[in-house]
C-alpha cells in the first residue's frame, strides 16, 4: 500500500475502508456531485434510502412546525385572556375607587374616631354617681 502522495484529511482507502480502488473512485465522484445515472444498483438504493429518510424528516419537521404553532396559540390565547381579566378587575377597582371618593366627599360615610377624652368623662360620672349614692347610704 503506498501512502505517498496524500493530502492532510484524505482517507487511506484500502486499510481503513476495505474498498477496492475502482469503488472509492465512484464514491468520490458521487460526493463530489456526479450524476445518479453513473451509479451501479447499489448507488441508487442508497440514494432511495435517503429521499426516503428526507421525506420522513420533511414530515417530522412539519409535525414539529405544526405543534410549534399551536403551542404559541395557546401562549397568545392565555396572555389575551390574562389581560382581559385585569381589564376587568382595573375597571372594577376604579369603580370601587370612584363611589367610596364619592362617599367621603358627600359626607355621607366618615370614619368613626371617638374621643378618648369624651369616654374618660363619661366613665368618671358613672364612677360619680355610684360614690354619692354609697355615700347616700350611710346616713
Amino acid at each position: 500500500m503506498n501512502n505517498v502522495g496524500l493530502s492532510a484529511g484524505e482517507p487511506i482507502r484500502g486499510s481503513v475502508y476495505s474498498y477496492p480502488e475502482k469503488a472509492y473512485q465512484k464514491k468520490k465522484s458521487w460526493y463530489c456531485g456526479s450524476s445518479s445515472s453513473s451509479f451501479d444498483g447499489g448507488d441508487r438504493e442508497t440514494i432511495s434510502a435517503m429521499e426516503s429518510k428526507i421525506a420522513y424528516l420533511n414530515a417530522d419537521l412539519a409535525a414539529v412546525a405544526e405543534r410549534e404553532k399551536k403551542r404559541e396559540e395557546r401562549e397568545k390565547k392565555g396572555e389575551e385572556e390574562i389581560a382581559a381579566a385585569k381589564e376587568v378587575e382595573n375597571k372594577r377597582y376604579a369603580t370601587l375607587q370612584a363611589q367610596l371618593t364619592f362617599l367621603f366627599e358627600s359626607g355621607n360615610i366618615l370614619p368613626s374616631c371617638p374621643a378618648s377624652s369624651d369616654r374618660s368623662d363619661q366613665e368618671g360620672d358613672e364612677n360619680d354617681k355610684s360614690d354619692k349614692e354609697s355615700d347616700g347610704d350611710e346616713e
